[in-house]
């Protein structure tokens, strides 16, 4: 088993208004820097417990401090020059391929090729900051990627004439390190788009936030059936505490929901939170589908999917993996309204107990 730490590096969530966008009056320089210090703690303290990779994506106007996540992917390749840096990732349809091709194989290059890549289509409160309609979106994304793609591995000059995008000459330079290109990882809702992954040499990404236990497995036999790799991507909250009893009175006293993955690996959602990793994952007719939401807020925080004691989260974390099929966990220790302290509490505590009783699997 392989681990990852996710930060969507947040400015502190006390004092601001609720709902989408954050007007600019609450942005305070000194409590920004603070707040990119203590992600980089965070990160610091994954990276020396034995975590394998680190990841950022993009997000605007909210409480995420990376709108772009390449130039936070350069400053982690720096810092962190032992593990993978995970760029999932970039909101295509509010992009220049050609520049993020660029962008992506200078970390390439920079990290001497340590990156994991994941193409994202957003969530309509993203497509807002651009302007971008919603609409087309899923047909920005696909041609983007394949345009990406392209630029990446055609050896000599060309030329693109798409439906969105239309380049007379096309020869960018760096190129990735990592030939043909860095590993991609697509996210699926569907056993078809499992497939569509597989057959692209994709890596499988999950979010275990939206996608039930059952599907995810689901999904997992369809994409290694197809030729799929073992590495499956499962992005997951996570909170750990001393104690189980501990653990139900925090996520209790933090509105972060209760305890059902005491009992089952991760809880079942609601219908249709597959459409919610749809948006966030990208894509379309190969069940990347089109996005949805209420209004144009972001979809509500889940609750952790993993949640207890050590010795329960470890129990967990052996079942779903066993269970679903996944070997990369890409965990999330930061919640809305969660202190600080706690998170850092909970990811020591994993760092400490749960990561070297995992590592000795393998």
């Amino acid at each position: 088993m392989r681990f990852s730490l996710w930060s969507p590096m947040e400015y502190a969530s006390e004092g601001l208004p609720p709902g989408w966008p954050v007007p600019g009056r609450n942005w305070e320089p000194a409590r920004g820097a603070e707040a990119l210090q203590r992600a980089f703690g965070l990160y610091d303290l994954a990276v020396d417990g034995g975590f394998d990779m680190v990841t950022v994506a993009e997000h605007h106007y909210g409480g995420s401090l990376v709108p772009s996540p390449t130039v936070m992917a350069a400053a982690l390749a720096q810092r962190y020059p032992e593990v993978k840096i995970g760029i999932l990732g970039p909101i295509l349809p509010l992009a220049q391929p050609i520049r993020v091709a660029e962008e992506i194989a200078m970390v390439d290059v920079l990290s001497g090729g340590r990156t994991v890549v994941g193409f994202f289509r957003g969530i309509p409160n993203e497509h807002l900051v651009y302007g971008v309609p919603t609409a087309v979106t899923r047909e920005l994304f696909e041609e983007a990627l394949a345009l990406i793609v392209r630029a990446w591995t055609e050896p000599e000059t060309f030329g693109w004439e798409g439906r969105y995008y239309r380049f007379r000459t096309i020869s960018p330079m760096p190129r990735p390190l990592q030939q043909p290109h860095p590993p991609l990882v697509s996210g699926a809702t569907t056993p078809e788009a499992a497939r569509f992954a597989a057959a692209r040499g994709f890596l499988l990404g999950i979010f275990g936030a939206v996608v039930p236990p059952g599907r995810a497995a689901e999904l997992v036999r369809a994409f290694r059936a197809a030729g799929g790799s073992e590495d499956v991507l499962y992005r997951a909250r996570l909170y750990v505490a001393p104690t189980d009893e501990e653990a139900e009175v925090d996520v209790h006293a933090y509105g972060l929901g209760d305890m059902r993955p005491l009992i089952a690996p991760a809880p079942q959602r609601a219908e249709g939170a597959a459409k919610v990793m749809a948006a966030l994952f990208g894509g379309g007719r190969h069940g990347h589908g089109p996005s949805t939401g209420h209004g144009h807020g972001p979809p509500a925080p889940p609750r952790p999917e993993f949640c207890g004691s050590p010795v329960t989260v470890l129990r967990q974390l052996r079942e779903s993996s066993q269970a679903i099929g996944w070997e990369i966990l890409d965990g999330l220790f930061t919640m809305p309204h969660l202190p600080h302290a706690k998170a850092r509490r909970s990811l020591e505590l994993f760092v400490k107990e749960v990561v070297p009783a995992l590592k000795s699997r393998r």
